[in-house]
């Protein structure tokens, strides 16, 4: 029942699309964040992508503490 009320729902928007957080200029690596800032330089994907996933769980720890 819920179902076909929100196949009928056209107050719903879509998703924007989504780019791809980490990107390489001139042979070295760069994450963005959502509010567009690019951290980096890296010289390896990886290390963008750890360094990534560390700062995604330090915005995740500030929040939880926000939030105590």
């Amino acid at each position: 029942m819920i179902d076909s009320v929100r196949s009928k729902d056209t107050t719903l928007t879509k998703a924007p699309p989504r780019t791809e957080r980490i990107f390489s200029d001139d042979e070295l690596w760069y994450f963005r964040t959502r509010e567009q800032a690019q951290i980096g330089p890296f010289r390896y994907r990886s290390e963008a992508q750890s360094s990534l996933e560390r700062f995604l769980r330090e915005l995740q720890e500030q929040l939880h503490e926000q939030l105590l």
